[in-house]
């Protein structure tokens, strides 16, 4: 089944507790700390909590009042056992439950790219931000997730870029187009989402009222080294996530 966030919930927060899960540890986290200011005395959302990890980063730039909202149930229930001093909600990021400017801060962690309709979530955290509002989120990065996947001589290829000679007119990836795609895990689960290009993304923002204060693609940190070497080699170049801080104006 495609994005069955209840199945695995528990399973990917062992894993996150744990720090097995590469990409989170060694690509996104760090790219969303080091982008995140400080917290003290701002009412935050958690847009796409999961099972509430991303609350023990939050609360390492100062925030204390933390609410975390997403779609799977069963997500939410084991997120109300671990932080209880967090209100957590059910609640669908294309029609959230909240007053106009109701947050100083929204934080995401790839979670707006499972949405076919990205400028609808721009518009509802417009919304629900207050003037000056901070937007904090990742998403996959095209150069990784929009690539075709190959096999040539039993070796796995991702590859973004075209045959040469051009007369060919093969075309591998499709960076530019905003489209779904999924992702099979070995425990079997399928993540179904969509990726587009940085470009798509300032636009929607800015459509939506937002400035871009940063932006960020993902730089696997040398700590994988001596983890997972051969995911460092890959990751450290080719990034796998990009990150946007916006601010509502």
């Amino acid at each position: 089944m495609v994005n069955d966030y209840d199945k695995f919930a528990k399973e990917r927060q062992e894993k996150l507790l744990k720090g097995e899960t590469k990409p989170h540890r060694f690509s996104e986290k760090p790219m969303m700390k080091s982008m995140l200011p400080s917290l003290k005395g701002k009412r935050i959302l958690m847009l796409g909590c999961g099972t509430g990890e991303e609350s023990r980063l939050l609360k390492e730039f100062g925030a204390t009042d933390i609410t975390g909202i997403d779609l799977s149930s069963e997500s939410i229930k084991i997120a109300k056992e671990t932080y209880p001093d967090i209100e957590f909600i059910v609640g669908d990021m294309h029609k959230l439950p909240f007053e106009d400017s109701s947050f100083d801060f929204v934080y995401s962690s790839l979670a707006i790219h499972y949405s076919s309709e990205p400028q609808s979530v721009y518009q509802e955290l417009y919304r629900i931000l207050k003037p000056d509002g901070l937007l904090l989120f990742s998403v996959g990065h095209p150069l990784r997730w929009a690539s075709e996947h190959m096999v040539v001589d039993d070796v796995e290829y991702i590859i973004s870029g075209y045959a040469y000679p051009s007369s060919e007119n093969r075309v591998f990836g499709n960076y530019n187009t905003f489209a779904c795609h999924n992702h099979y895990f070995s425990n079997g689960e399928v993540l179904s989402f969509y990726t587009g290009s940085p470009s798509l993304h300032f636009k929607l923002l800015r459509e939506s009222g937002f400035s871009i204060e940063d932006f960020k693609e993902s730089i696997c940190t040398d700590e994988a080294k001596d983890y997972d070497y051969n995911y460092w080699v890959k990751n450290h170049e080719i990034p796998q996530f990009m990150a946007f801080l916006a601010q509502k104006r």
